[in-house]
């Protein structure tokens, strides 16, 4: 079932290149997130299919979950395998920056789980205006001007936004992914839209080598936890890990679908293998012990 996956995000991939002119954002099965080798692997894999099809390395950035090991699999697949690779549903300031010290082209912020997590904090419904002195508002915004300030070249993605104003108040984003509902509003509400243009090529991986980090993540062995405080390990869990559930049931319908699609492409027959060969001839055996 993993290659038949493997082999549908690969042709999926390319029927969307063939629509847009710069890279194209694919994810590997997010139920392998506390697996390094897993993940590498499966990057690996599927980055070679491309390869095969002459597609150039900077047209695909492979999706990885922001976690321990998702985050350790991005640094081998950036430095060892030229491979760019989004680091989704990053939490906090401290947690981009392993990130981005792990040479992520790209990173995710899922705002409506951030939001609401400072919304309930402590089991707690606190009301926050949306205004840039949000909490949650402010989180994001922290790791976008660090982006700015040390001028790195990764990108910043917002996701999951619940409304027009969460989006309003920020300042500097790089990418943004609208909902449908999103979308049909644009119109109305009288937004103008740009398209920016697409750099033919890149240096992988395409962050900033000299800028100084207050931690080396590499050096932290036992764990993306130990240089988190309480309250960012308290988001990310709440973010990352609760998301990471509903990709396991998304990625469970995903599979149910390419099964059955397969299961309706192929089916087994048994036949006797002394009196007819799968071509429909009698078997050459059976004839001679019949001459005899």
């Amino acid at each position: 079932m993993r290659l038949v996956l493997r082999q549908f995000l690969f042709e999926l991939g390319l029927a969307m290149l063939g629509v847009v002119k710069g890279p194209v954002v694919m994810f590997i099965d997010s139920r392998l997130h506390n697996s390094k080798a897993a993940m590498v692997y499966e990057a690996r894999a599927l980055v070679e299919l491309f390869d095969r099809a002459d597609v150039r390395r900077w047209r695909v950035i492979i999706t990885l979950p922001a976690t321990d090991d998702g985050i350790r699999a991005a640094r081998q697949l950036t430095d060892k395998y030229s491979i760019g690779v989004h680091l989704s549903m990053v939490t906090s300031l401290a947690h981009a920056r392993a990130c981005i010290e792990a040479g992520a082209v790209m990173l995710s912020m899922n705002i409506a789980p951030i939001m609401t997590w400072f919304e309930k904090k402590d089991e707690v419904e606190v009301e926050h205006p949306i205004t840039p002195d949000h909490p949650g508002i402010k989180t994001i915004q922290s790791c976008i001007d660090y982006i700015h300030q040390n001028s790195l070249n990764t990108s910043l993605l917002v996701t999951d936004i619940r409304d027009w104003d969460e989006l309003k108040q920020l300042g500097g984003v790089g990418v943004v992914a609208l909902s449908q509902k999103l979308l049909d509003q644009i119109s109305t509400l009288g937004l103008t839209t740009w398209f920016p243009e697409i750099l033919e090529e890149y240096d992988c991986p395409p962050v900033c080598q000299c800028s100084k980090y207050l931690f080396d993540f590499r050096n932290h062995e036992r764990g993306l936890g130990m240089i988190l405080s309480a309250g960012d390990r308290s988001i990310m869990s709440s973010v990352v890990y609760i998301q990471l559930g509903r990709n396991k049931v998304f990625m469970q319908k995903i599979e149910d679908v390419i099964r059955k699609e397969v299961d309706e492409r192929f089916y087994v027959d048994a036949f006797d293998p002394l009196s007819t060969t799968l071509y429909g001839q009698e078997s050459i055996g059976w004839r001679k012990r019949e001459q005899d």
